[in-house]
C-alpha cells in the first residue's frame, strides 16, 4: 500500500469515526470494526512523529542553545530578556508547520496524528492538579483567597462584558476570559475544550496575555520600588494583577531577587497558587455561561448541561489536587513528582505542537483587532486595581 493509499484510507476511517456518530456501532464490517484499530493506529504514527520529533529538536539542542547564546553581549538574552522557552518554541513551531511547510493546510498524512493534540492537552490538565495543595490555601488566609476570587472572577465579567458589547465570538469570549482572569497559558488551554474554541482563538488569548505580562513585568518592579511596598505588598499585588503565572515570578524575582522565605517571590507565589487552583472552577462557570443559550433552545435541565457539555478531564484535575493533598504522590522533591512533572512537560509540549498546528494566521486576521482591545482592557483594569486594593487594605508590616 502507498503512503497515497494509507493517507487516503486514514481520511476516510477519520470521516467514519469522527463525523459519523452514528455509525458507532459494533460488529463485523462497522467502523468501529476491531480490524480497523491497526489502521487508526497506523495513521496516527506518522503526524505524532512529526510533534515528538520537534519537541525532541527543541528540548534537546534548541533550548540548552539558547540558554548559553551570547546576544547583545548577554549570555542568555533569549531567555532572560525575550523569555523563551519549549512552551513557547513548541507553539511557534506548529504555526510554522501550518502556516509555511503546510501551507495553510494539514496534509491528509499528518492530519490523524496532529488530531491527538486535544488528549495531550487534556491529559496535561489532568497531571497539573498534582502540583497544588489545599494545604496552600490555608497560608493565605480567608481574606486573601476572597480578595483573588474576586478578582478572578470580576475579570472575567469585565472580558464577558466587553466582548459582548463589540461582538465577539461566544468561544473567544470564554477564551479570553480564563485567561485574563487566572494565569494567561494553562486556564486557556483547560478552558477551550469546553466552549469549543479554535486554535486560533487559544493563540490570541495567550498573545494577549504574554504580551500584556512582558510590558508589567518592567514597569511593576519600578513602580513597587517608587510606592516602597514591602514584599508581601508587591507579592499580592503580582500574583493577582499580573496575567500570567511565569510572569508573576519573574517579576517578583526582578523586585528582590533573593529566593527565601518571606520574601517576594515567597508571597508572590502563594498567591498565584491560590488563582490557579481556580481553574477548575472558572472552566466550570464559563462552560455554564457558553453552553446557557443551547440550553434555554433546547429546554436542557442544569444537570443536563453538566451531564453533557462539562469536562470531564477537570475532575481528573480534582482528583490528582486531591492525591497530592493527602501526600499519597510523594513529599517535594520526590522521585515521583519528579517524574510526573517531567512527562507532564513532554505531554505538554508534543500536545502545543499540535496546537499550534491548528493556528491559521488567516483566521487571526479574520478577528480583527476586538480580542485584543479586551484582554488589553481587561488587564490594565485588574492591575491597577489589584494595586490599588493593595495599598488600602494590606499593611506594610503584612506577612505569613
Amino acid at each position: 500500500m502507498t503512503r497515497t493509499k494509507v493517507a487516503v484510507d486514514c481520511h476516510a476511517a477519520a470521516w467514519r469515526v469522527d463525523r459519523r456518530p452514528q455509525l458507532l456501532r459494533t460488529g463485523k464490517g462497522s467502523p468501529m470494526d476491531h480490524r480497523n484499530i491497526p489502521l487508526r493506529i497506523l495513521c496516527i504514527i506518522p503526524g505524532l512523529s512529526v510533534m515528538i520529533g520537534t519537541l525532541y529538536v527543541l528540548r534537546t539542542w534548541v533550548e540548552p542553545w539558547m540558554a548559553d547564546a551570547i546576544i547583545f553581549g548577554q549570555k542568555g538574552w533569549l531567555v532572560k530578556v525575550l523569555h523563551l522557552n519549549y512552551i513557547l518554541l513548541s507553539i511557534i513551531a506548529g504555526m510554522i508547520y501550518r502556516n509555511a511547510i503546510f501551507r495553510g493546510r494539514i496534509p491528509e498524512w499528518a492530519e490523524e496524528g496532529f488530531r491527538t493534540t486535544r488528549l495531550f492537552i487534556k491529559s496535561g490538565v489532568v497531571m497539573l492538579g498534582s502540583l497544588y495543595t489545599l494545604q496552600s490555601l490555608a497560608k493565605v488566609g480567608g481574606i486573601a483567597i476572597a480578595l483573588i476570587l474576586a478578582f478572578v472572577f470580576g475579570t472575567i465579567g469585565v472580558v464577558m462584558l466587553l466582548g459582548k458589547r463589540l461582538g465577539m465570538d461566544r468561544a473567544m469570549i470564554g477564551v479570553m476570559g480564563a485567561a485574563c482572569g487566572v494565569c494567561g497559558v494553562s486556564a486557556a488551554i483547560a478552558t477551550s475544550p469546553a466552549v469549543k474554541a479554535k486554535p486560533s482563538d487559544v493563540a490570541l488569548a495567550i498573545a494577549t496575555v504574554l504580551g500584556f505580562g512582558i510590558m508589567t513585568m518592567f514597569i511593576s518592579p519600578f513602580i513597587g520600588h517608587m510606592l516602597q511596598l514591602s514584599d508581601y505588598q508587591f507579592g499580592a499585588w503580582v500574583g493577582t494583577g499580573i496575567l500570567n503565572s511565569g510572569q508573576v515570578l519573574a517579576t517578583c524575582l526582578a523586585f528582590n531577587p533573593t529566593i527565601a522565605p518571606g520574601t517576594a517571590v515567597a508571597y508572590g507565589e502563594i498567591w498565584n497558587v491560590v488563582r490557579v487552583i481556580s481553574i477548575p472552577f472558572v472552566v466550570f462557570v464559563i462552560t455554564l455561561w457558553y453552553w446557557r443559550a443551547e440550553a434555554a433552545a433546547e429546554k436542557l435541565s442544569l444537570g443536563a448541561i453538566l451531564r453533557d457539555k462539562f469536562p470531564i478531564f477537570v475532575l481528573g484535575f480534582f482528583g490528582m489536587t486531591a492525591l497530592s493533598s493527602l501526600g499519597m504522590l510523594g513529599q517535594e522533591g520526590s522521585a515521583t513528582l519528579k517524574l510526573m512533572r517531567d512527562v507532564m512537560s513532554w505531554i505538554f509540549g508534543i500536545g502545543l505542537v499540535g496546537q499550534g498546528a491548528y493556528i491559521d494566521l488567516r483566521e487571526i486576521r479574520a478577528a480583527g483587532g476586538k480580542p485584543l482591545k479586551v484582554g488589553l482592557t481587561a488587564g490594565v483594569l485588574k492591575y491597577a486595581l489589584a494595586l490599588i486594593v493593595i495599598l488600602i487594605l494590606v499593611s506594610r508590616d503584612a506577612k505569613f
